[in-house]
């Protein structure tokens, strides 16, 4: 997706500068003596560590003009670091860590703490370097870039294919680059578009090439870039687990929709990401995710996107009649109404048991499929609680059926909601609720 804002013509100059960049050459900006920018090349580091040998640093030394003049595994190049300043006031080191060999050639990049770049294993890196095996993209014939009108460009279903299936796997690829969401702070522009610039100059050209593709916006810089295509999660092998936003550009092609057709899963061991259809998704039909706030009502959901990635939603949703979109306002009201006073205590079963079917079916007509096998789990566990089997059962089944969309065929939750399907009263919550267990009391002492 583009991005409307302008930015220096620095900016722009850089851009094309990445293009032009030479394959064994690191690239680094900084500010010449009349003040403008200056793009020069350090060389790279040929040998990659042995990372049982030699265990990453958890600190960059770093010397003046920003240059860490340490090697450190898994990295290919010399990382270069900036002190970016922090709005509790206070300045944190980020560096630019790339390793050109990651994924066959394909690369990566972080822009992030040091602390986080030592976390990244050589396992993770093991596994990529040379091949990924079961990677999905455009060569395997499902969809293709096409023009989205004003969207710009977006991902199609190809003409000549049949239906993509509920679950059925789109693109599965590792990013190009990952960067810590806290390093992109407005106090400290000209020093993130510097890491970035040289985070993004250090990648293979064809990778890098698709990242500059991404902007579709001649003055936009590589923060705009990050911002509008990235993808948010929480790395979770440090104890602060800061948020990172992840380019992955086939998926940043994706464009918004607030009911989409595909939905995502991310791989913090493998740095894995996969799209896969959320329904069925038609031929020629374009495939859509979701940039976040579906669940707000359609004023604030509007506003929203508005304000975080500059554009104004035409999604079909969005789009609709007034009577649908009011329609639309009252079930995310009930559904939020719902989950307020939905009981957590095993004790309020039966109350459970009032509430849970109006908010599935509200959900279900609001088509926020991801949320459905969770609710229909746990009614299936409530059911046998009371011992009621073909309920139990019932529900066990559609909560495999969708778990085996929104968390995989072989995902531990469609497994166990499988198994329950096949043995409801082997289930551990068979005929546990204390109603039941004090009227077999009754019955005993009788």
């Amino acid at each position: 997706m583009s991005s409307p804002r302008n930015h220096r013509k620095s900016t722009r100059l850089a851009l094309s500068a990445l293009l032009l960049t030479s394959a064994t050459a690191s690239l680094n900006v900084h500010e010449g003596q009349d003040g403008q920018e200056e793009i020069y090349y350090l060389p790279r580091s040929a040998p990659i560590h042995d990372g049982f040998v030699n265990k990453p640093l958890s600190t960059c030394p770093v010397k003046p003009g920003g240059v860490q003049m340490s090697y450190t595994f898994p990295w290919t190049h010399t990382p270069s670091c900036v002190d970016i300043s922090q709005p509790e006031g206070v300045s944190r080191k980020f560096c630019a860590y790339t390793n050109i060999n990651y994924n066959n050639g394909r690369g990566i990049s972080f822009v992030t703490s040091p602390e986080v770049a030592a976390s990244v294993t050589m396992e993770t890196f093991g596994m990529a370097i040379g091949g990924m095996e079961g990677q999905i993209g455009e060569e395997m014939g499902m969809w293709e870039v096409k023009d989205a009108g004003s969207k710009g460009k977006g991902l199609f279903a190809k003409k000549d294919i049949g239906a993509i299936f509920p679950g059925e796997s789109l693109i599965v690829q590792t990013p190009v680059l990952i960067v810590d969401k806290s390093a992109l702070e407005p106090e400290s522009k000209e020093e993130v578009e510097r890491v970035l610039l040289t985070a993004v100059g250090q990648l293979p050209w064809k990778s890098r090439q698709m990242v500059v593709e991404l902007n579709g916006n001649e003055d936009g810089s590589f923060e705009d870039i990050v911002k509008t295509n990235g993808i948010g999660f929480t790395w979770p092998w440090v104890d602060e687990m800061p948020k990172l936003l992840s380019v992955t550009p086939e998926i940043a092609r994706i464009n918004h929709a607030c009911r989409p057709n595909t939905l995502w899963r991310f791989n913090d061991f493998t740095l894995t990401f996969e799209v896969f259809a959320l329904k069925e998704i038609k031929p020629g039909e374009e495939i859509t995710r979701s940039y976040g706030f579906e669940k707000r009502s359609h004023g604030r959901r509007v506003r929203s996107l508005e304000a975080n990635f500059g554009f104004s939603c035409a999604c079909p949703l969005c789009t609709a009649s007034d009577e649908k979109i009011m329609a639309s306002n009252d079930r995310l009201s009930e559904i939020k109404a719902l989950k307020s006073v939905l009981p957590s205590d095993p004790e309020e079963a039966d109350r459970t048991l009032e509430i849970l079917p109006s908010l599935v079916e509200q959900l279900e007509k609001e088509d926020l499929i991801a949320e459905l096998p969770a609710y229909e789990e746990t009614l299936a566990y409530t059911w046998s609680m009371f011992g009621e089997e073909e309920k139990a059962k019932h529900w066990a089944g559609r909560a495999q059926k969708h778990w085996a969309i929104v968390a995989g065929k072989e995902s531990w939750e469609q497994r166990r909601c499988g198994d329950m399907e096949q043995d409801v009263k082997g289930h551990k919550t068979w005929r546990t609720w204390k109603g039941l267990q004090e009227e077999e009391e009754s019955d005993d002492e009788e």
